[in-house]
């Protein structure tokens, strides 16, 4: 497991900040999760999926890390059923997969319920809405209330 610190906060950062480009292309591209959202990410979700930080890193947002990352790691399920109506995928999908056999998307209940699913599923037509269907509430809890917390801050009248 990764633990943020003083000395690798920076890599959290990065990795946060492409969670929020991812999310706000997954919201303006597709409304939900949409073919190759995960494409730009330029750090490893699997590092941060199940990390922890150091209690002096104050900075960083360790449940939007989290969260982020377990999307990041649906998506790439869903990528891959996009592209081979299939997410069990020898060499395209093997580290996710063994990721979560191994429980390390559980800060995200509900994504790693789907993922698991999905898993046991394997192969699904295009045409079975199935897959579309669960990953719309997963969408509409971390990525469209993520943004509905931010639209809430302001600051009160006196």
């Amino acid at each position: 497991m990764h633990t943020v610190t003083l000395e690798n906060h920076e890599e959290a950062q990065e990795a946060t900040r492409d969670i929020l480009k991812m999310f706000v292309d997954m919201a303006e591209s597709y409304s939900g999760f949409g073919h190759l959202v995960d494409i730009a990410l330029r750090f490893d979700p699997l590092k941060f999926v199940d990390a922890d930080v150091a209690p002096e890193v104050v900075w960083v947002d360790i449940d939007l890390l989290r969260s982020g990352s377990a999307v990041a790691v649906l998506a790439s399920l869903y990528d891959l059923w996009c592209e081979f109506e299939a997410v069990d995928v020898p060499h395209r999908g093997s580290r996710q997969k063994e990721a979560i056999e191994a429980g390390r998307l559980r800060h995200s209940p509900d994504i790693e319920a789907v993922a698991r699913e999905a898993l046991r599923r394997d192969r699904m037509p295009l045409e079975d809405p199935w897959f579309e269907e669960v990953v719309q509430p997963i969408y509409r809890k971390h990525v469209l209330g993520y943004f509905r917390r931010l639209s809430e801050m302001d600051r009160k009248d006196g």
